[in-house]
């Protein structure tokens, strides 16, 4: 199939085959060496923006596709309406939907010095501070995988020279502590080796998106490279999406490797079974990232949290609450100490002191508020399963404050750091940012009823299923739980510091502990201590706090959480 710049564009209308030889942008089609001689003596395309066609070939796509003629009405775009950042042709301006537009300018008042307005600088500038930063993450990354190797080289000739001091006792011992420590280390390296990867191809994008500016400044009329600024924004923006998802992930972590040798070694003959055990630490790592959109290097840093055992885990009763609700939905727990219950139909919220104390009532709110979130201590989010919205309320007038406006009606809510993650009632789920109100897509299929977070681990309860399920948030399946004789019907869902999850069951009434890696689980609390139907679960990691609320029969139960 022959393109728009295959054939003259003159010519192909006379049937005839002629290879153009430059480009008009403003006509969108190529000339061959006559049409062009007419071209540029008539009057009314003498000023036309002509390139060679050798040169148009090298635009990038996205700018080359870019069409100067409106769809609609086959007309060339003349003007610009602000209101709808819409172009326009002579037609679309009387349209229904522009004619009460009041700012409507020309095309090339819009377009006028694209080349250097300050969007298209700020790209220019953008991307190679993105290129920079992805190269500084390349070189830290390289450096730890050096690291390791030579931890690793450190590791064996320790175990060498220890091995040399005793007998043949330990030969069996030494090749489990090898065997375990390349297995470390071919771990280690080839999920950094992988990220590595993701990196290279970053790079590359950047660098032809670099390629491409360099190229649009150069032969990229004003329009296509003010039409083709959003798609440059797009790359960047994924980028640095690409970016934050790595700062607060799992894979931009300093992995040390090192050994823990048995001190009775002396004596192996006699008491040692073991010869050792390989351990990986992951510490924070910092680079200073530029950030010239702040107008300063941006310190990255990376806090990993001790991981700690179920096993050890138990509940303290603090209060016991009578909330008077009786068709409960979520709760949550503020930074005070203080609590919030919400109610689904009627539809209001209870606020309680920490020492469980009713404190007020807001009615009116929202209809069917199916979940909660504490923001500070004076601030509550909301959501509801009727509403497209995300409303965060005064804790103090018990007012809308500022209301967050969706395209689908949600179910479950969890906050954390600026940004909150939902559930959709129907499709998957989304992050919303409290700063910009923007709303991105999580990378899986999950259609969830509740949702927890924990660094780049989300948690959600798998819609009609009775499936917890772990995944980045890039979409990775990283665990499932199931085990219906454990939990039934699980409802709310939340997390702790360390990435371990509790979720009610409210069918087998009880609240379960899994482990961050959902290797294990605990039963904490069963219907003996919890009474009826539990529903919704907040944790609060600064008070080591867990609050349970059941659905029906108006009880919650404010706990102290214990890890040893």
């Amino acid at each position: 199939m022959t393109t728009s710049f295959d054939n003259c564009g003159i010519c192909t209308l006379r049937n005839i085959s002629k290879l153009p030889v430059v480009w008009c942008s403003d006509c969108d089609e190529g000339l061959c060496q006559d049409c062009r001689e007419h071209h540029s003596f008539l009057k009314a395309t003498r000023n036309h923006n002509i390139i060679p066609i050798a040169e148009y070939q090298k635009l990038p796509t996205f700018i080359a596709n870019i069409k100067l003629h409106c769809s609609e009405h086959d007309e060339k775009y003349l003007l610009f309406c602000k209101k709808h950042n819409q172009l326009l042709c002579g037609k679309c301006v009387i349209s229904v939907i522009h004619k009460d537009c009041k700012e409507i300018f020309s095309v090339e008042d819009v377009v006028q010095n694209a080349k250097t307005s300050v969007a298209f600088t700020e790209i220019e500038s953008s991307l190679k501070e993105l290129r920079e930063n992805v190269i500084l993450i390349l070189e830290d990354r390289q450096k730890n995988v050096s690291s390791i190797s030579t931890s690793k080289d450190k590791i064996e000739s320790e175990i060498s020279a220890i091995r040399k001091q005793i007998d043949h006792h330990l030969d069996k011992m030494q090749d489990h502590i090898l065997a375990e420590l390349n297995k470390t280390v071919d771990n280690s390296t080839k999920q950094m080796h992988s990220f590595i990867a993701s990196l290279n191809k970053n790079q590359s994008e950047i660098d032809q998106c670099i390629k491409d500016v360099e190229t649009i400044k150069k032969h990229a009329t004003d329009m296509q490279t003010f039409l083709g600024i959003s798609h440059l924004e797009r790359v960047i923006n994924k980028t640095e999406n690409d970016l934050q998802t790595w700062i607060k992930g799992d894979s931009f972590v300093h992995t040390v490797v090192s050994c823990q040798f048995n001190t009775s070694l002396q004596n192996i003959s006699k008491e040692i079974i073991t010869f050792g055990k390989t351990i990986v630490d992951v510490q924070p790592c910092e680079l200073s990232l530029q950030k010239k959109k702040e107008g300063q290097a941006q310190s990255m840093k990376v806090n990993v949290e001790p991981k700690t055992s179920i096993e050890h885990m138990s509940l303290e009763l603090k209060t016991k609450i009578s909330t008077t609700a009786f068709n409960v939905s979520g709760c949550g727990i503020f930074p005070s100490g203080n609590f919030v219950v919400s109610n689904f139909d009627p539809s209001y919220l209870l606020f309680f002191t920490s020492h469980g104390i009713i404190d007020k009532k807001i009615t009116n709110v929202m209809p069917n508020i199916y979940d909660v979130a504490c923001i500070d201590n004076e601030t509550v989010a909301i959501i509801s399963y009727t509403e497209r919205n995300i409303k965060l309320l005064s804790v103090k007038s018990g007012k809308t404050v500022r209301s967050i406006e969706t395209s689908f009606s949600s179910r479950g809510l969890t906050y954390s750091e600026g940004h909150f993650i939902v559930c959709p009632d129907k499709g998957q789920l989304q992050e919303v940012s409290l700063t910009n109100e923007r709303s991105n897509v999580i990378g899986n299929n999950l259609v969830s009823n509740y949702v927890a977070s924990s660094g780049n681990n989300l948690f959600s309860k798998k819609r009609a299923t009775n499936t917890i399920v772990c995944h980045n948030r890039i979409g990775n399946l990283l665990w499932t739980f199931t085990n219906k004789n454990v939990l039934n019907e699980p409802s709310g869902i939340t997390a702790d510091e360390h990435g371990n999850i509790f979720v009610v069951g409210g069918k087998s009434n009880n609240v379960v502990a899994i482990a961050s890696d959902g290797s294990t689980h605990k039963i904490l609390l069963s219907e003996t201590n919890l009474c009826n139907s539990p529903r919704a679960v907040c944790y609060n990691s600064k008070l080591k706090s867990l609050l349970v609320a059941n659905e029906t029969d108006g009880q919650a139960f404010l706990y102290s959480v214990n890890n040893e």
